[in-house]
C-alpha cells in the first residue's frame, strides 16, 4: 500500500527482503530518508504498553547504529514511524511521555535531530484518503483485500446493505400482514419491460411494481439520517454508474440480471437480500433512470 501511496506522489518506497534480514528496517522513503517499524503483538494483553516501548526502543536503537555507525540507508534518517497493528483499538496512553524522552536520549548521542510517530493502524487509513486517484485505490483494495479501509467502498456498502435490510424489512411486514393496499405512483408503462427485452420478466417486474412502497419508505427512513446526507442519491448514482459499464456489454434479460449480481456484491449478505435488491433496481428502472424509457415516461432525476 506504501509502494502504491509515493509512487503516486513521485517518490521511491523500498521494502527489503524479510529472508535476508531487514536490518530494522521495515520499509522506507528513499528520497526523504523516512523509515518505518512494524510491530504486530499476537495478542493485546495488560503487558502491552511495555511491549510497544521495548519494541520501540530496541527496533530505534537498532536503526540508528546501522545508519550512523555502519553507514548503511544512505547514512540518513529524517523520520522514524513505528506503526503498531492494535487490531483497531486505540494505542495506549503515554502520559509518562516515554517516546518523546526516549528519542531525545538517542538525539543526544548521535548528536542529530529527527522526527518520530508512533502510530496504530489508523495511519494507514489516513494514507490511503491522501490518494486520489480511484484506480490507484481499486488496485490496493484488489492486492490486499481492504475494501473496508477504502472510502469508495466503504460508504457504499454502508449505505446500499443499509437500505436494502429496511426494504427486506419493509416488505417482510407488508407480506405477513397481508396488505394489498398500493400507495406507489408508478412512472413508467409496462411497454418500457418490453422495449428493453425483458418481457420474460415481466410478471416479475410488475409484481415489484405493485410494491415498491417499501422501497420508498425505506429510501424516505434512509434519507433521514441527519449525518450522512443524500445517502438514496448516492446509492442510486453508484447503481447507474454500474448499470452504464454493464450495458456496454450486455443487454435485456442478462443486463438486469448482470446488474443485480453486480450490485449485490458490495453486501456481505448476498442470498438473503436478493429480493429486496431486485426491488431496488426495479424501483430505479420505474423511475427511469436506468434502462430505455419511451415517450410517455419522463426522468425524475
Amino acid at each position: 500500500m506504501l509502494t502504491a501511496y509515493y509512487k503516486s506522489i513521485g517518490k521511491t518506497y523500498e521494502m527489503p527482503d524479510f529472508y535476508g534480514g531487514d536490518q530494522k528496517n521495515d520499509g522506507w522513503v528513499v528520497e526523504d530518508a523516512v523509515f518505518y517499524q512494524v510491530f504486530a503483538p499476537t495478542r493485546l494483553k495488560d503487558s502491552l504498553k511495555k511491549e510497544i516501548q521495548e519494541k520501540f526502543t530496541a527496533d530505534l536503537s537498532g536503526l540508528l547504529k546501522i545508519i550512523y555507525d555502519e553507514n548503511k540507508w544512505s547514512g540518513d534518517v529524517k523520520e522514524f514511524i513505528f506503526i503498531v497493528n492494535t487490531i483497531d483499538n486505540n494505542l495506549p496512553h503515554d502520559s509518562e511521555r516515554f517516546f518523546d524522552n526516549k528519542v531525545l536520549e538517542f538525539k543526544k548521542k548521535y548528536n542529530l535531530d529527527f522526527k518520530y510517530r508512533v502510530v496504530n493502524t489508523d495511519y494507514i487509513r489516513d494514507t490511503l484518503y491522501k490518494i486520489e486517484d480511484i484506480e490507484i485505490l481499486k488496485r490496493i483494495s484488489a492486492t490486499l483485500r481492504i475494501k473496508s479501509m477504502i472510502d469508495f467502498n466503504a460508504i457504499t456498502e454502508t449505505i446500499i446493505t443499509d437500505l436494502i435490510i429496511g426494504i427486506s424489512g419493509n416488505l417482510n411486514e407488508k407480506l405477513m400482514n397481508g396488505a394489498t393496499e398500493r400507495t406507489y405512483d408508478r412512472i413508467s408503462t409496462i411497454k418500457k419491460i418490453d422495449i428493453n427485452g425483458l418481457s420474460v420478466k415481466k410478471d416479475e417486474i410488475e409484481d415489484i411494481i405493485s410494491k415498491l412502497d417499501v422501497v420508498e419508505n425505506a429510501v424516505n427512513n434512509i434519507n433521514q439520517d441527519v449525518l450522512s446526507e443524500n445517502k438514496f442519491e448516492r446509492v442510486k448514482n453508484f447503481i447507474i454508474e454500474k448499470y452504464m459499464e454493464l450495458s456496454a456489454e450486455y443487454k435485456g434479460i442478462d443486463l438486469y440480471e448482470k446488474l443485480i449480481v453486480l450490485v449485490l456484491s458490495y453486501s456481505q449478505d448476498k442470498w438473503n437480500l436478493e429480493m429486496s435488491m431486485r426491488f431496488l433496481i426495479v424501483y430505479i428502472f420505474d423511475k427511469c433512470d436506468i434502462f430505455e424509457k419511451i415517450g410517455d415516461e419522463y426522468d425524475i432525476a
